[in-house]
């Protein structure tokens, strides 16, 4: 952020020394066409520092051209004076144009201030909404675990019921301890927003986690491909982005069911970042569904959680990131992640 102020400054340092030097060399000594477009020319630092810093970077740097211009303007006072008065109005538009530029830059900086707040408060609006919507499906899929863990207990302590039957609910009490576990997993996982930046190779990592669903890919006749022309690597949180891309991958094999293909690219984004795109063989998301897809706790299967995609898509964002889906029924569908080249 510092270096980029620097780079502006300097640049409007060096525009402004260029345009000063033309006026002296030949500010008398041309057309006064051109003598007119090169007076002109001094505008342009004018504009770029008031849009960039402001009425202060506006006014500042329109009062060091004017007194740069100024000695310019007393070695040629024996032009006449319509000459002199000219010049000095000139000088004059040079602050007004600073003036004026800055207060347009700092009102749409305020405007644009004022929008960020307004949907930061949208956003924490979302959370309250959400997290509302969190503990109330928090009550539901605790309860019943907790519920079936109370009766496998009471029969396990019983000392009335045959071994035998003891053990059945054991497994039961261990089974139900998991699913409480998974649950209270994947709301953690909804909640913490903290990210740890480092450097990841895209590649590298997808290509480690296409290894992990090698026995699931084969039970289900699932081909995965990856797509790489160079290897990328961009600051993200490795762990988090590891969580995004599983969930993805894993959603993509679930819903093609006994057979098809997922074929993975990554690529960059012209000077922004990267996309990596997760392309399915699968029966696409219908029209009316695709719209709910990253809604917190919706899900189409009878066992999922709805929360892996919402969680993706939050992780995306933390990241500065976006998410995004097409689908057409019966062809498949496409998620892709855009991330920038890291913070």
């Amino acid at each position: 952020m510092q270096n980029n102020v620097i780079n502006k400054w300097l640049l409007i340092i060096v525009i402004s020394f260029f345009t000063i030097m033309f006026h002296y060399m030949y500010g008398m000594s041309h057309a006064s066409v051109l003598e007119a477009f090169h007076r002109r020319l001094c505008y342009i630092p004018i504009v770029l520092a008031g849009l960039w810093f402001g009425i202060e970077g506006g006014i500042v740097t329109a009062a060091g051209i004017s007194l740069a211009v100024l000695p310019f303007i007393y070695m040629q006072r024996s032009m006449g004076h319509d000459f002199v008065s000219g010049e000095l109005v000139e000088v004059l538009f040079y602050g007004v144009i600073g003036v004026l530029t800055g207060t347009l830059s700092d009102a749409q900086r305020r405007e644009r201030k004022k929008n960020d707040e307004l949907k930061e408060q949208v956003r924490v609006s979302e959370r309250l909404s959400t997290i509302g919507e969190l503990f109330a499906y928090m009550m539901h899929e605790i309860k019943n675990p907790l519920s079936s863990i109370k009766g496998a207990a009471d029969i396990v302590a019983d000392e009335s019921v045959i071994p035998e039957r003891k053990i059945e609910f054991a497994g039961l009490l261990k089974s139900e301890i998991g699913r409480l576990n998974r649950t209270l997993d994947s709301m953690l996982s909804f909640t913490r927003t903290n990210l740890a930046l480092e450097a990841c190779d895209m590649g590298a990592e997808i290509g480690r986690i296409i290894s992990l669903f090698n026995v699931q890919t084969e039970k289900s006749h699932v081909r995965i491909s990856l797509s790489l022309k160079e290897p990328i690597t961009i600051r993200v949180d490795c762990d988090k982005m590891r969580q995004v891309f599983i969930n993805l991958m894993l959603n993509a094999i679930q819903a093609m069911g006994n057979g098809g293909k997922l074929e993975i690219t990554i690529r960059r984004a012209g000077n922004d970042g990267v996309e990596i795109l997760f392309v399915d063989t699968g029966p696409g998301i219908p029209p009316d569904l695709i719209n709910s897809v990253f809604k917190p706790f919706f899900t189409t299967r009878k066992d999922g959680s709805g929360l892996g995609l919402a969680i993706a898509k939050r992780i995306v964002e933390e990241h500065k990131g976006k998410i995004l889906v097409q689908s057409t029924p019966g062809k498949g569908t496409i998620f892709t992640v855009r991330l920038p080249w890291g913070q």
